[in-house]
C-alpha cells in the first residue's frame, strides 16, 4: 500500500512541476514574441533573426515566404508606431515545441499563429503565419 501510495504522490509531483516549467515557458515564449515585434517595429533585423530559426515557414497574404530573410530587409517603422499584441494563447504539444495565437492592434493589426521549437535550450519560431483583421 504504500509503495502504492509513494508512486501516485511522485506521478502528482512530477505532473506538477511540469504545469510550473510550462507556466515559464509559456512567460518567457510571450516575451520573445513581444521582443521580436518591438525588434521588427525597430527594424532590428539582427535581434529579429535570433529570434527565427532558419529552416523558418511563414504563410501570409503574399504565399509560403522566407519570412527570416523578409524581415531583414525591414525598414524601421514610422517613429512613435508601437507593437501591440492582444490575446495570447500558447499550446505545448511537448516541452521543446509550442503553437502560439494572438492578435494585434494598431495601423497593421492582423491574427499569428507560431510555432515554437526549443533546442539546445533557446527556442525559435520555425513556422508562422499572419492573417490581415479583415476591414483594417
Amino acid at each position: 500500500m504504500q509503495r502504492i501510495t509513494l508512486v501516485a504522490l511522485t506521478g502528482v509531483l512530477l505532473v506538477g512541476f511540469g504545469a510550473i516549467a510550462s507556466a515559464d515557458d509559456k512567460a518567457d515564449l510571450i516575451e520573445r514574441d513581444q521582443a521580436w515585434g518591438a525588434a521588427g517595429t525597430k527594424g532590428d533585423a539582427e535581434a529579429v533573426a535570433e529570434l527565427l530559426a532558419d529552416s523558418l515557414v511563414s504563410v501570409s497574404g503574399k504565399g509560403v515566404t522566407d519570412k527570416k530573410g523578409e524581415l531583414a530587409a525591414n525598414e524601421p517603422a514610422p517613429a512613435g508606431t508601437q507593437y501591440e499584441p492582444t490575446d495570447y494563447t500558447v499550446t505545448f504539444l511537448d516541452k521543446d515545441t509550442a503553437i502560439m495565437t494572438h492578435g494585434t492592434k494598431g495601423a497593421e493589426a492582423h491574427y499569428s499563429m507560431h510555432v515554437w521549437s526549443r533546442k539546445s535550450g533557446q527556442w525559435q519560431v520555425v513556422a508562422t503565419s499572419t492573417t490581415p483583421v479583415e476591414g483594417k
